[in-house]
């Protein structure tokens, strides 16, 4: 009796393990109203609304080749734990001037190597509107995105937790906190924020809340009225940042290990551009301080701070120089020596 029982039990934690298994969907269409299978790579026409709203919570959603590197309009939202993942050639998810591209509302969510661009916020968040998520973006270019009033890249409510890791936040205009506004828990690291405009003044680049933890990235070229790249009550650096101009409610503070402030990052074209890899990207001029003068080390949270990982790639891919230590480029994109002559 006590093997039937024994035996049973084990039958039923296999079948909840096999139950709650994660699936692999893979895009196949740029369309809407599609088909999809889980785990099948051969789907006829399974597009990425369809696929979304199949996902289970722990899903992966992938791209097919012949989808990547193409551009689907739409807007995308769900409430379920999920990674969009376009790599290794990415995809371009395009609000067409209408919506909010990305609304996430829950669970754990990482968006990578996508492009999400063209968003329309009727209030708040025109390229991604967190609602409640534990949201991560790598890898990612958000760009020429605009809200009639925050967050016109992206804007997060309160008690979410947005990271973002190795991506461009580009050219988005709003209100306030135009590249992102952000009232829960915010991380950007090893990333580039440029080109946002602030019309109503404050945070061009990012509005900040609630803790903000920021780390070997540049904030520069952005536009607002006294805080043109940040506004934030509870900015924290872990150094090795570039911040174009502190204005006068950033919150950083005195700088940090490596920190430059007040420093232009010397971009080496006014807007993105293709500088390969699955999205465009700032790149710098040889002269740049942000050569050599980051952190790829990440944090592992003993200093009390948000953990980071270490990063041994750039946002297009390229291997870093000092790949997973401290003597990186500052920012998304590494000024690696193939590019730039020299040795770093």
């Amino acid at each position: 009796m006590k093997c039937r029982l024994l035996f049973c039990g084990l039958l039923l934690c296999a079948t909840a393990a096999f139950a709650q298994a994660a699936s692999t969907w893979t895009v196949t269409g740029t369309g809407s109203g599609g088909a999809c299978v889980a785990d099948s790579t051969t789907d006829a026409n399974c597009t990425l609304d369809v696929a979304i709203a199949d996902a289970g919570n722990g899903d992966t959603i992938h791209f097919s080749a012949s989808v990547q590197g193409q551009t689907i309009v739409g807007n995308f939202g769900f409430s379920t734990g999920l990674t969009i993942d376009a790599s290794p050639n990415g995809v371009v998810l395009d609000g067409g001037g209408s919506y909010t591209v990305v609304y996430v509302a829950s669970g754990l969510v990482t968006l990578s190597h996508l492009t999400i661009q063209h968003g329309q916020g009727n209030n708040s968040g025109g390229g991604i509107y967190n609602l409640g998520a534990n949201l991560t973006v790598d890898f990612c270019t958000v760009a020429n995105n605009n809200a009639a009033s925050a967050g016109a890249g992206i804007y997060t409510l309160g008690g979410t937790t947005t990271t973002i890791i190795n991506s461009t936040l580009a050219s988005n205009t709003g209100v306030v906190g135009s590249g992102i506004y952000a009232n829960g828990d915010l991380v950007i690291a090893n990333s580039t924020v440029t080109g946002n405009s602030a019309s109503g003044g404050y945070g061009g680049g990012v509005f900040a809340g609630s803790s903000f933890t920021l780390a070997s990235s540049i904030i520069a070229g952005n536009v607002g009225f006294g805080a043109p790249d940040i506004d934030s009550s509870g900015a924290i650096s872990l150094g090795y940042n570039i911040v174009g101009n502190l204005g006068t409610f950033s919150g950083l503070g005195a700088p940090a290990t490596g920190d430059q402030f007040n420093v232009d990052p010397l971009f080496a074209t006014a807007g993105l551009a293709n500088n390969g890899g699955a999205t465009q990207t700032m790149a710098l001029q040889s002269l740049s301080p942000a050569r050599a003068g980051g952190n790829c080390a990440g944090n592992d949270g003993s200093n009390g701070y948000a953990v980071i990982p270490a990063v041994t790639l750039d946002q297009r891919g390229y291997a870093r120089t000092s790949p997973g230590a401290i003597g990186c480029t500052v920012g998304a994109f590494d000024m690696t020596s193939i590019f730039y002559g020299g040795f770093e």
